[in-house]
């Protein structure tokens, strides 16, 4: 069964970084290494990983993780909700990933995302990890996992939306016993790092976080279908972000970090590529203490998008219309945010400077 036939992946994605662990999953029983058809990315071919028809894909030698997935309940009605919980437990029953962390926007009630996944995937193998996806006074996203409920209840009574600077990250970490990422530095949003920071500002925020996501598959759609379009050359500058999305460059990755590889679902049957490692945990190891040796993952395809532009072209007018709700949400709040912190101010002039 071809897992990832037609994913654009480089050989950044699939061999040991330089002074990193390795990733010898060619030698993985049921592995084997194919080399896609498509253009090459940087001049050579794209390998990609292919498990043989009748090799069931977790009982593979290795860990597989997800650490950027969106439930997306959110404001849904009941039956809508169940509908959608069903069809992620169908997949991630079918997928067998080992762990996955929950990681809504932190403005469509992360704490019950987590709760619904937890107990959609209660009686399958995967392990939901709790977490949040903040965004930062300076519009930037960053992840937040945490070790169990109670800590990303509490984790998210200490910071607001809006109500935090990247500058506080490590504090903010540090303060609520949570491990942090950066997620997709250059995608084609206004929330992503290295697009909002000065590079030395970019550097700054790396160092101060656990992981950077090297790769995200939201852009994988996108790409897909520019790829088959002659408009693709009219999007040169769009093109380039989701090369950097789907494949973050060496010299953008930091020094010390961990390295995430993500789906970055926000539907099922999305998770295009997750993070896997052979690097055993230890007997009694959890899940967040095994993160904290900043984990270099290398991918792993679970599925592919698909090869008809028509499809492609619908989840791309779903994935946009979900993100205009979501920019018309967050600009809401940030107003909200600006109008509070105004009248806080306001409040504390007439209260403390003497009236004239």
């Amino acid at each position: 069964m071809i897992i990832s036939a037609g994913i654009r992946i480089s050989r950044s994605m699939v061999r040991p970084a330089r002074g990193g662990p390795a990733h010898s999953l060619d030698k993985a029983p049921g592995v084997a290494t194919w080399f896609s058809t498509r253009r090459p990315w940087n001049g050579w071919p794209l390998p990609a990983l292919v498990i043989p028809k009748g090799n069931p894909k977790n009982t593979l030698p290795m860990l597989t993780f997800d650490l950027h997935f969106h439930a997306n309940i959110h404001r849904m009605p009941a039956r809508s909700k169940a509908l959608r919980l069903g069809k992620i437990k169908w997949y991630l029953g079918e997928y067998g990933l080992d762990y996955l962390a929950s990681t809504e926007h932190s403005y469509k009630k992360p704490l019950e995302a987590y709760q619904r996944l937890a107990e959609t995937a209660a009686d399958l193998k995967t392990v939901i990890i709790p977490g949040v996806e903040s965004v930062s006074a300076e519009g930037i996203d960053i992840i937040f996992l945490y070790d169990s409920e109670d800590h990303l209840r509490w984790g998210l009574d200490q910071f607001r939306t809006f109500g935090w600077s990247v500058r506080d990250v490590a504090r903010i970490a540090a303060d609520t016993g949570a491990l942090s990422i950066v997620p997709h530095p250059f995608h084609l949003g206004r929330t992503s790092a290295g697009n909002v920071l000065s590079r030395r500002g970019y550097s700054q925020l790396l160092g101060m976080t656990d992981y950077v996501e090297i790769h995200n598959g939201s852009a994988l759609t996108f790409d897909s279908r520019l790829a088959g379009s002659r408009a693709g050359q009219l999007f040169e500058k769009t093109q380039l972000r989701l090369d950097r999305t789907i494949d973050l460059p060496m010299e953008d990755r930091g020094d010390g970090l961990g390295w995430a590889v993500s789906s970055d679902a926000h539907y099922p049957g999305e998770q295009y590529i997750v993070g896997c490692t052979e690097i055993p945990m230890a007997g009694a190891e959890a899940p967040l203490d095994f993160l904290r040796r900043r984990i270099r993952f290398a991918p792993y395809a679970l599925t592919q998008p698909s090869e008809v532009n028509s499809v492609n072209s619908l989840r791309l007018l779903r994935s946009l219309q979900g993100v205009l709700k979501e920019g018309l949400v967050k600009r809401c709040l940030r107003t909200s945010e600006q109008t509070r912190a105004a009248a806080i101010a306001v409040g504390l002039t007439y209260s403390v400077l003497p009236t004239l």
